[in-house]
């Protein structure tokens, strides 16, 4: 695709300022800023199955009959964002923070893929009603939901789509490897978790989009058959993990837990599921 074609489309949604970001971020967001945690979220956290994305572009075409844009916010180093540009002409990434949108623009060469570093309720670089799709993947719990819920409404098309999704806690396939993990997350990091995180153990049953008659889905999973070595890899990715480490920057419990699994396991792979969740609603249509 030439470059001008790539800025044509980016420029059909994009005000031509965009606003610095305030940098001034809450302790929950400062958790993600840093460049090691970036690097180990990028090589680390599972990735959804396709037929997610493919179910995502079917509600959002069934809205505007389009898909020519999508916006995800809370987008990270964009192991969310990048799926999309399989389905939409082009695609946004927005992340308050620098580091991961650093890491996102590294990481991602798709022509139809740009990244914005902002707040989730200070979308002011995107234009009025040009959106056929905003997701937010495993973030929602960050946001402040009122002023972005705002900013929805504001650069959704008429019928457009938002779209908040995640997955909940992993499981194992052995009992044993279960209280393994268990242990580490309700015991171990007792007190490292933020208040926030029960979004994610409930599946967000609390979250409630703007749009009358938004609905739930909770017929995908995600689940691969790791190594012991890339289950630990993924716990190393938690944000109570990254807070225990700045109070006990010596600790071997990771390396514990990993000789733990490896003797449940031996040397066998193991079967790790997360349960998938969406929340799917949409702009009223012009009447």
């Amino acid at each position: 695709m030439q470059s001008w074609m790539r800025v044509n489309r980016i420029t059909s949604i994009l005000k031509q300022t965009v606003p610095p970001c305030d940098t001034t971020l809450s302790r929950k967001m400062e958790l993600f800023v840093g460049s090691e945690h970036s690097r180990l979220y990028q090589k680390h956290r599972p990735a959804y199955p396709s037929s997610l994305y493919q179910f995502i572009a079917d509600f959002c075409k069934t809205g505007t009959g389009s898909l020519d844009s999508a916006v995800d916010v809370g987008c990270g180093t964009g192991l969310s964002t990048r799926p999309l540009c399989e389905h939409f002409r082009h695609v946004i990434g927005v992340d308050v923070s620098e580091t991961q949108i650093k890491m996102a623009r590294e990481a991602h060469a798709q022509t139809n893929l740009s990244f914005e570093v902002s707040e989730a309720g200070r979308l002011t670089f995107i234009h009025d009603d040009s959106t056929d799709l905003v997701t937010v993947a495993q973030a929602i719990h960050w946001i402040d939901q009122e002023p972005f819920y705002k900013e929805v409404e504001r650069i959704l098309k008429p019928g457009g789509s938002l779209i908040v999704y995640g997955y909940g806690n992993c499981v194992l396939d052995n009992d044993k490897g279960n209280q393994v993990i268990q242990r580490f997350y309700r015991h171990d990091l007792h007190g490292y978790w933020d208040s926030r995180r029960r979004h994610i153990d409930n599946l967000c049953q609390e979250v409630r989009l703007p749009f009358p008659g938004w609905t739930r889905n909770s017929d995908f999973v995600i689940q691969y058959r790791w190594t012991t070595a890339e289950v630990v890899g993924y716990l190393s990715t938690w944000s109570a993990w990254q807070s225990y480490l700045k109070q006990n920057p010596k600790s071997h419990l990771l390396r514990d837990i990993e000789q733990h699994l490896r003797d449940i396991y031996l040397d066998q792979r193991v079967t790790i599921t997360w349960p998938v969740f969406l929340l799917l609603g949409r702009k009223a249509p012009t009447s």
